[in-house]
């Protein structure tokens, strides 16, 4: 009890835990969101998620480095795979920027790094357990990574000129909804993608990343009619298969272990029902002579001892015959 106490009374969050896990969190979501957007005004948006498509190397690395993957030669295979493709997305482009690609190829990074980190957060810690709290938490870091670099970026005066724009342009109703809807999209997506993170692994994740980016750039090629070179294509195709390959590992791999853990649990129910059956025999044998000869069972009710109830040997074969015996004697009188 004083155990539980001590444990009660003890913070779940500490300045420590927040500066350590939150704070580099909170600036590598902020990081990894708007040096992608800063990019979108160099590249397209399908070289933007063919290169943002590399983020699952990062990925790998970032989970050997935090201890949470086992490194294998496959998946160095794979990571070699991915970056092969990212290489031929860029010798495909045709409007190729180098300050965009830079940007992208960092807030893949910063992806990587900051997935890694939000698994240990939802894992590791009854503070950030839940997919709301996570966010509420990292909220407030990244307003301030995304403030830091927005500010010398675009400046307060071009944020409010914008603002006006869109308001003329848009009408004062629909204007503001522009700027609310995607952002209540990005909150629920932000949560669905905790919550998936929290009950399977990023590897779930990585394979709706996959149909995402499918969308994406079949979107952005009916709509803003975006170029599509053959070595865009073949890029994209590697680095999906590289994706798609390491989606088949963990699987496996995942299946493998649920079959072990099944198993184990089988075996350890075997042996507890055992060890209960002799615990049970046991008891059965001295539970006669715990109560003055009676049955004491195991809810504590006591039952009577059947041998009470059994006539010792040659009790009954006297007491039957003792009547007999006495009424031939008085036939015998009377005779």
């Amino acid at each position: 009890m004083a155990q539980h106490e001590v444990d009660m009374k003890k913070p779940l969050m500490t300045r420590m835990f927040y500066f350590t896990r939150i704070g580099p969190c909170g600036m590598a979501t902020g990081l990894d969101i708007g040096l992608g957007n800063m990019s979108l005004k160099f590249i397209t948006l399908t070289f933007y998620t063919m290169c943002k498509s590399s983020a699952l190397a990062f990925v790998l690395l970032f989970a050997f480095v935090f201890r949470l993957e086992t490194p294998s030669w496959r998946l160095v295979g794979i990571i070699f795979t991915m970056t092969v493709g990212v290489v031929m997305m860029v010798f495909g482009e045709v409007d190729f920027s180098t300050q965009g690609f830079v940007l992208v190829i960092f807030a893949a990074f910063f992806s990587g790094f900051r997935w890694g980190l939000t698994q240990i957060l939802l894992l590791r810690n009854p503070a950030t357990s839940n997919p709301f709290s996570s966010i509420f938490y990292l909220a407030p870091i990244m307003f301030a990574s995304l403030l830091l670099i927005a500010t010398p970026v675009e400046g307060f005066p071009a944020l409010w000129e914008g603002l006006n724009v869109l308001v003329e342009v848009k009408g004062p109703f629909l204007g503001p909804l522009l700027l609310l809807f995607p952002g209540c999209i990005a909150f629920c997506m932000t949560a669905s993608e905790f919550a998936l993170l929290q009950r399977t692994s990023v590897v779930t994740l990585s394979i709706a990343g996959i149909f995402k980016e499918v969308v994406t750039i079949s979107a952005a090629g009916i709509v803003f009619h975006d170029p599509l070179t053959p070595i865009n294509i073949s890029g994209l195709f590697v680095t999906i298969g590289a994706i798609a390959a390491y989606n088949w590992i963990k699987i496996r791999k995942m299946r493998e272990d649920a079959r072990n853990e099944a198993h184990r649990i089988h075996e350890a129910t075997e042996r507890a029902r055992e060890s209960g059956s002799d615990a049970d025999g046991e008891d059965g044998e001295s539970d006669w002579d715990g109560h003055e000869g009676n049955y004491v069972t195991s809810d504590g009710g006591v039952l009577p001892n059947p041998d009470r109830f059994q006539a010792k040997k040659g009790e009954s074969s006297r007491a039957e015959s003792a009547p007999l015996v006495g009424g031939s004697s008085k036939k015998d009188v009377s005779d």
